[in-house]
């Protein structure tokens, strides 16, 4: 902080003039300059050198400000005759010289070099950079005919060529640039090298022995051999130009013999050729089907499969699970499973009609889509959100959930709010609502597993459920843009039963859930896809229960078909293998509201709950909760809760709990 150099802090008067270092109980001052005289012997009020500008000059009046040229005028001035004084020089023979091994390409060495080999003048040379088969360097232009007469010179075993040029000097940027346009160059060459013309295939089968990528360093580690091959896999999307030119283009690739463990590393074959029909992983070391699950439902058109050498192929069950997850698939490992007939069956029991255009006033029509479409959802999302996601949302589908923003003592809302959205609270300083509408089927899918597990009631209990919807146009569609598409708005009120086993909490939740469904991205796993979800949560009634029961392992049976026209029915392929199904414990009554006087014949169990439930509705501790329920209240839940609205005033701090 800077010593006081005025009047005291409180002093309304006139301002003193600054204190010297003699001045008796005066703190320490700045040092002053002596005021400069002009030529003719008056005071000169233009700044010493250095010094910044005071007074008026300093905001932009007075003539000595004026005369002067601008500060940024100057600057630019002098780096325009910096650079005039300079010329670049490329030299080459660096990459074919002893030092190119060296650490950094042995750039520093030959600088070092050139300056020693400039005996008749002291030059002393800037960080230069190597671009390809040169270096470029920045010299003064007297200095420049000094370097040249280096030209010819021989440097660590190789010739040296240097010439003056007038091209722009690189710069990091443009060697980066450059460089990826070499190693874009070389992947370019790999695929093509790799693309059977004839037969229409793309192999990619023991990319590990390519010369080329080994020399890119790409099976450096897994890692980089995986983003490699998302850079491969991507350059194939990208060189056609439109989706059926792909199709017709590469309808078969060969991953065999690459060491895949999961097929999770080769992931992005199924978002880049999706349309694919042969598909071989022969020789790969794809243990069971959690390997190969992150491609069930991928792949609709495929028609030939071979896993011929991966251990999934012992597993029980093998043939039938695999033509599960493809139902166009006819040929597995060489055996013919289906024919053709029977996959176009199978294909038409996996994807229903489209979503027809009905007069609004027809709502959903007699087509039942709406019907079809929440049982299968419902469903899915209390034993299999990622299934779910993966059927009904591609990646432009959106999901955002809103929880009241609850700041009171409950806390039945934790296991939400950190993902709420909350529109209303948007403002210019609120980016957390932006964030927080997720996007893309895999996003999505990961908040869901979040979120506490939930069992909703069937649709035949249909005073449970009130339903809303209506057809409307102009949706774009992904197959034919210049044409709109019908869509489907849904509108949803229910409640589902909860269970946030981290929290604690059991109950009942009220809930809004609006969709919008429209047209799917070609070769989806429906003719329909969800573009917006929004999940609205309202009220929350907390259920007692005769035991926390966590998640357990148990096989799920196929559903039945949802109830609706065979035409429109949304079948569900459910795993045969034994997945984690969240199991809610039996919800027995809740918390008795009307319990008489005397009741300490209430078993240990049900005191427990009620002193639990106490709690986290008043704030209180477990033992001020005991204390008010066991007291004059004798148990009754109504009367505990009157004697603490009067009471609550007068309890210490410490009878409520620190949360």
């Amino acid at each position: 902080m800077a010593p006081p150099n005025g009047p005291r802090g409180g002093s309304s008067g006139p301002r003193s003039s600054p204190r010297t270092s003699t001045a008796r109980g005066g703190g320490i001052s700045k040092r002053r300059s002596t005021a400069r005289t002009d030529r003719d012997g008056d005071v000169s009020m233009a700044p010493a050198a250095g010094s910044a500008p005071t007074g008026p000059s300093a905001r932009g009046s007075g003539r000595s400000r004026a005369s002067r040229a601008p500060r940024s005028s100057r600057l630019s001035q002098n780096i325009r005759n910096h650079i005039a004084d300079k010329t670049t020089l490329k030299i080459l023979g660096l990459k074919s010289s002893k030092a190119v091994n060296n650490k950094d390409g042995g750039l520093r060495n030959l600088l070092d070099f050139i300056e020693r080999k400039s005996k008749d003048k002291n030059i002393v040379l800037s960080r230069g950079i190597i671009d390809g088969d040169y270096v470029w360097i920045k010299v003064n232009k007297e200095d420049a005919p000094v370097i040249m007469r280096l030209n010819g010179f021989t440097y660590a075993g190789a010739s040296l060529t240097i010439e003056e040029t007038n091209e722009p000097m690189p710069t990091a940027a443009s060697k980066v640039s450059r460089e990826a346009a070499e190693t874009k160059a070389k992947l370019l060459s790999v695929l093509s090298s790799r693309y059977n013309d004839v037969g229409k295939i793309l192999d990619l089968s023991a990319l590990g022995a390519d010369p080329i990528l080994g020399n890119l360093g790409t099976f450096d580690s897994q890692s980089l051999a995986q983003k490699s091959f998302r850079a491969l896999v991507h350059l194939v999307g990208s060189e056609y130009r439109s989706p059926e030119e792909k199709r017709e283009a590469i309808p078969a690739v060969s991953l065999a013999r690459n060491d895949i463990t999961d097929v999770d590393q080769v992931f992005t074959l199924a978002y880049s050729l999706p349309h694919l029909r042969r598909l071989d992983l022969t020789g790969n070391k794809l243990d069971n089907f959690s390997a190969l699950s992150k491609w069930k439902h991928e792949f609709r058109h495929l028609e030939e499969l071979h896993l011929t050498g991966n251990p999934v192929t012992t597993q029980p069950n093998y043939v039938a699970e695999i033509m599960s997850w493809f139902p166009s698939l006819q040929i597995l490992d060489g055996q013919q499973v289906r024919t053709p007939a029977e996959a176009a069956e199978a294909m038409r029991a996996a994807n229903p009609q489209p979503i027809p255009e009905f007069p609004s006033n027809l709502r959903d029509g007699d087509a039942g889509i709406a019907g079809a479409f929440i049982g299968a959802f419902f469903d899915l999302y209390d034993r299999d959100r990622a299934a779910l996601a993966s059927q009904f949302y591609d990646m432009e589908s959106t999901f955002s959930l809103t929880a009241p923003d609850n700041n009171s003592r409950d806390h039945s809302w934790r296991a939400y709010t950190q993902y709420s959205r909350n529109l209303q609270k948007l403002g210019p300083r609120n980016q957390l609502g932006v964030d927080r509408l997720y996007v893309g089927g895999p996003q999505i899918a990961q908040v869901w597993t979040k979120l506490p597990v939930t069992r909703h009631p069937p649709l035949s209990e249909g005073d449970a459920w009130l339903v809303d919807c209506h057809t409307f146009n102009g949706l774009a569609d992904p197959t034919n843009s210049s044409l709109p598409a019908m869509g489907l708005m849904i509108n949803i009120h229910a409640s589902f039963e909860e269970a946030d086993a981290a929290h604690n909490h059991f109950g009942v939740r009220k809930f809004s859930r609006n969709f919008i469904l429209g047209p799917s991205m070609p070769g989806a796993p429906h003719p329909y896809r969800v573009i917006s979800d929004q999940l609205t949560l309202h009220g929350w009634k907390p259920q007692a229960v005769a035991s926390v029961a966590a998640p357990v392992a148990a096989p799920v049976a196929a559903p039945a078909a949802v109830p609706v026209a065979a035409a429109t029915s949304v079948p569900v392929v459910a795993p045969a293998a034994p997945v984690i199904a969240p199991v809610i414990a039996p919800v027995i009554a809740p918390v008795p509201t009307q319990i008489s006087p005397g009741a300490a014949s209430i078993d240990d169990a049900t005191k427990a709950q009620m002193i639990q439930e106490l709690s986290r509705l008043t704030g209180m501790t477990s033992e001020y909760s005991q204390l008010c329920l066991s007291g004059a209240a004798d148990w009754n839940w109504d009367m505990a809760l009157k004697s603490f609205e009067e009471l609550k005033a007068a309890l210490p701090a410490e009878a409520f709990s620190a949360s």
